[in-house]
């Protein structure tokens, strides 16, 4: 299977595939696991001494849902293929999971580590699901954070497994759950110590022998008594109730899609509701939203973390008088695994930042509600944003400071780095999109890459994450 899923068949007849695709630290769907889950389906259905299959996965996270540069791929192939052509494309892992549910021979998952995305719908999509006794391991449906929907039968099976209620916050909210709630909701068989989790998993596999599918034994919730009939003014209450304002409701394309899968799809066979699930999942691709979402948020966000990482580190840090207007940096800092020193007799809302040559270098503290920090153009500033769902960014106003840069980093947070004099996101908080597109291209080439300022605008919530950024909104 091309090196991405490894197979060991027990004597019992149960085949144990565990997935570890080659070079990546995270197993994620790709075109290339969809082939080698094809092929793992064939020989289960086929080979005569195969009678039950456990998957799991070789590395310490279990699977980190689709590979979004693939879903980019999408976006891009709708602007020029049909609806046909798009629905047998973006629909095919849903129908491998109906495939994968509906076989005569019992699947069951042993999820090691992180589920997300397409990792918890090939777990949902198994007969029984058994996870690892860790806090740290979390399952859920991120998709809605980038503009999109669970497309694989997420919508689906997430309703007819846990509460109506329980199961709409997670797809409206991206959040994630433990063991401990999954196994609550009905979503999790069961969680077992991780050392134990192959072997019951297996035990599970062997007493499903011979036994055929039966929806009725596996969905706890598959009638969904709880779940209303479908219309727009239901639509938005259920969203309402789950946080999203009317604003986002109307912006953001994805939880209306969200809750129209749920709710149209609710009472047919998972087959039917796979195909209402990516039908609205298609609605999705051909609006541009989520498009600039996985563009800005995630793919050029990762580029712009690898391509503005520190080339040298800090080995301390002096801090002067922190004003109440700056307390953001006070929290900032108090999370700084870094040897601090306060220093009354540097200037108020100032640091000095001691590299691993013992040079010190100055920075001015900033904050994105406040600039009125200091007017000495030859200190370069450090303009600190909210934390927001995506990340973190600190725009560095001035000289380029490699120092600064590794401050921002020890933050967790991406070190944008403008020229100044004045902050850029500073100029486009608070501004229609309109304007911030001008400031925006009047700020290049001195602000750098035009993607970075997007995903520094979206980072900092001076842009809105539907934009993409000033500089994407239109496209």
């Amino acid at each position: 299977m091309s090196g991405v899923i490894s197979t060991e068949l027990d004597a019992d007849g149960v085949l144990v595939a565990t997935i570890d695709m080659p070079g990546k630290t995270m197993n994620v769907f790709s075109v290339e696991l969809m082939d080698a889950l094809d092929e793992l389906m064939d020989r289960v259905d086929r080979d005569p001494a195969v009678k039950s299959c456990v998957v799991t996965s070789g590395k310490s996270t279990f699977l980190a849902g689709a590979d979004l540069t693939m879903v980019r791929g999408y976006c891009d192939a709708a602007r020029t293929l049909t609806h046909d052509e798009m629905f047998a494309m973006c629909g095919r892992l849903g129908r491998q999971f109906v495939r994968l549910e509906e076989s005569a021979k019992p699947w069951v998952a042993a999820v090691n580590g992180l589920a997300l995305g397409g990792g918890l719908e090939l777990t949902l999509a198994c007969r029984e699901r058994y996870l690892a006794d860790d806090a740290a391991l979390q399952i859920g449906v991120p998709e809605v954070r980038w503009g999109l929907l669970p497309g694989a039968g997420g919508t689906q099976r997430l309703p007819r497994l846990a509460p109506f209620e329980p199961a709409m916050e997670m797809l409206l909210t991206g959040r994630s759950i433990d063991p401990a709630a999954a196994l609550k909701l009905g979503v999790a068989t069961a969680v077992v110590p991780a050392a134990q989790v192959l072997d019951a998993a297996k035990s599970a596999a062997r007493a499903l022998h011979g036994i055929a599918y039966d929806p009725v034994k596996k969905f706890g919730r598959l009638a969904q008594g709880e779940v209303p009939a479908h219309g727009k003014a239901e639509a938005r209450a259920i969203a309402l109730r789950h946080g999203v304002s009317s604003d986002d409701y109307a912006h953001f394309p994805a939880y209306g899609a969200i809750v129209d899968s749920v709710l149209l799809g609710a009472h047919l066979t998972l087959a039917d509701a796979t195909a209402v699930e990516m039908e609205q999942f298609l609605r999705l691709m051909f609006d541009p939203v989520a498009g600039r979402m996985v563009r800005t948020l995630f793919l050029e966000r990762l580029r712009a973390e690898r391509e503005l990482a520190p080339t040298s580190g800090i080995e301390r840090v002096r801090v002067g008088p922190v004003s109440a207007a700056r307390g953001a940096w006070t929290q900032a800092l108090a999370r700084l695994k870094l040897a601090q020193e306060a220093d009354p007799t540097l200037q108020a809302d100032t640091l000095e930042l001691i590299d691993q040559q013992g040079a010190a270098h100055r920075l001015a503290l900033c904050v994105l509600d406040d600039m009125a920090g200091s007017s000495d153009a030859t200190v370069p500033r450090a303009v600190l944003a909210p934390a927001g769902p995506y990340g973190r960014v600190i725009e560095i106003v001035g000289a380029v400071d490699a120092s600064a840069v590794a401050l921002a980093a020890k933050l967790r947070a991406l070190p944008w780095r403008t020229p100044g004099p004045a902050s850029v996101l500073q100029a486009l908080r608070g501004q229609p999109l309109e304007e911030q597109e001008r400031i925006a291209r009047a700020a290049l080439p001195g602000a750098g890459d035009p993607a970075f300022i997007d995903v520094a605008a979206c980072l900092s919530g001076v842009s809105p994450a539907w934009s993409g950024g000033p500089l994407s909104w239109r496209s």
